[in-house]
């Protein structure tokens, strides 16, 4: 069985369309309240390396803010940072990277939370042989909070996983054959 962990840095290096430096609403919604706070930066073209900003927040963000922080990376507007809502990590980020375009939107589940199921789903891998169900992959997604499961048996599986991992985040399943 293949392990793979999706963790996504889109390069789409483009200059940020909002020139508003606080809270507003977020298109499409990205969990909790849909609140998307913006740094100063979002209101000029983008400064500096928004990789580098990413790879920055990622070490903060897993070293100092586990219990919320869910993942960042380069989106269509700036950097996206996904977490669990929190005054502290805003704060650093809003003062620490004010001159890049860092929007932060709300996530369901911290990269904790989803690391701890996809460990879970692994672990699991014997038992789920056994009920007829073969996993061929597993990974994460931080922006929708779910850990993904490639099978080739969806239909037989999606009731079974549901009632095995009914709490924390979701596991959803889909068509995949084995590597």
């Amino acid at each position: 069985m293949r392990r793979v962990l999706v963790v996504a840095l889109l390069l789409g290096l483009t200059a940020c369309t909002s020139a508003a430096p606080s809270s507003s609403a977020s298109p499409g919604g990205s969990g909790g309240s849909g609140a998307v706070v913006k740094t100063a930066g979002c209101g000029a073209s983008p400064s500096g390396d928004l990789v580098e900003v990413v790879s920055q927040i990622d070490a903060k963000g897993e070293a100092d803010f586990a219990a919320v922080f869910a993942g960042a990376r380069v989106g269509d507007d700036g950097v996206e940072v996904y977490r669990k809502p929190s005054a502290d990590l805003d704060k650093w980020i809003t003062g620490t990277f004010a001159a890049s375009c860092v929007l932060v939107h709300d996530a369901k589940f911290s990269a904790a939370e989803l690391a701890k199921r996809y460990q879970q789903v692994n672990d699991d891998n014997t038992y789920w042989a056994e009920q007829g169900v073969h996993v061929n992959s597993v990974s994460s997604d931080f922006v929708r909070g779910v850990v993904i499961v490639g099978t080739e048996e969806v239909d037989k599986g999606k009731p079974l996983f549901a009632a095995r991992y009914a709490d924390g985040p979701p596991v959803e399943l889909v068509d995949e054959a084995p590597a």
